[in-house]
């Protein structure tokens, strides 16, 4: 089962947050003109760029996203999935892909797909996830999950023919393989501030890799991993609440030749 299906809400109210700590970059990159919100979600990168004055097209793969998209954003919102998308050669002037190409089938052709779809000289932001680090949310849910006798999903790991090391240097190298000029290749960090409830919402509505393996369990099970989250947080937040997590994402900004 693909892990976003039908999960708009818990994801806007969870991870979402997290994706959103790029926007600005990506937003800052692109300069101004058209642009196309590849793989929107739920639409906040979209929204960001219409308060700019930007005109946006947006597209996401997943039919609730498109929903909750459809309902913040003025510009259309598409339904289409990359490496296929519904426009013309050289439609946009700037193209943003936030978190995107790590969920792809065929990351090159994605990256490709993209360059397609933009103007020449035209600018393409994109962000993807790299291997969790220590300190991160992943490890703080992996350490409740473990203690509560959670047991692994079946990892859905990429062909090997298709994937791509994921690392700024690795997105880099399909910018490049796509026929784009690399403006530049980073990582960007930051702190993610989330309420417990607002993270559990996220996990409990099967968001992601966490969240399928945590519905997949037995009730006796997720109760288990409830009940230790809930003391975990208890032990862990800030005066405000709030759970931090250092955050890093790999950068890329591109230009269309």
């Amino acid at each position: 089962m693909n892990p976003w299906t039908d999960r708009g809400h818990a994801y806007a109210r969870s991870f979402g947050s997290l994706c959103a700590g790029t926007v600005d970059h990506l937003l800052d990159a692109t300069g101004s003109g058209t642009l196309l919100d590849a793989g929107c979600g739920t639409g906040t990168l979209g929204v960001r760029a219409e308060s700019r004055g930007r005109s946006v097209t947006a597209v996401d793969s997943e039919a609730s996203m498109v929903d909750l998209a459809r309902s913040r954003l003025h510009g259309p919102v598409l339904r289409a999935s990359l490496p296929h998308l519904p426009f013309p050669d050289a439609s946009f002037d700037a193209v943003a892909a936030n978190f995107v190409i790590n969920h792809v089938g065929r990351p090159a052709e994605s990256v490709a797909e993209l360059a397609r779809a933009t103007r020449p000289s035209g600018r393409i932001a994109m962000t993807v996830w790299p291997a969790p680090e220590p300190g991160g949310w992943q490890g703080f849910i992996g350490e409740i999950f473990e203690a509560a006798a959670v047991v692994p999903i079946p990892r859905q790991d990429l062909d090997p023919r298709f994937d791509f090391e994921r690392t700024s240097a690795g997105l880099e190298g399909l910018a490049r393989g796509a026929g784009l000029e690399v403006v530049s290749a980073s990582d960007l960090r930051w702190t993610w501030s989330i309420r417990p409830d607002d993270l559990w919402a996220g996990i409990e509505g099967g968001i992601a890799g966490a969240g399928a393996t945590y519905v997949a369990q037995s009730d006796l099970v997720r109760r288990a991993a409830s009940g230790i989250f809930e003391d975990r947080c208890n032990q862990a937040v800030d005066p405000l609440g709030r759970l931090n997590f250092s955050v890093r994402a790999a950068y890329v900004v591109a230009a269309r030749r």
